[in-house]
């Protein structure tokens, strides 16, 4: 139920929220502002990568 990916994906997002309140607390708003633009675009790219090289998605075309 709990693989290395979960884990790994949730430890992640706990960090990157955790790093976000400090940033913002301690007055640094281009960190936090930096993280809220660059995460989503990270996620889309690895989607689309995800999609074009995942075997089972090729299978169902």
């Amino acid at each position: 139920m709990f693989g290395a990916g979960i884990l790994l994906a949730g430890g992640s997002f706990i960090a990157i929220s955790i790093l976000d309140k400090i940033a913002e607390d301690c007055g640094y708003t281009w960190i936090s502002t930096t993280l809220k633009l660059i995460i989503p675009i990270i996620g889309i790219v690895v989607s689309v990568y995800f999609l074009q090289n995942n075997s089972m998605v090729r299978w169902l075309r």
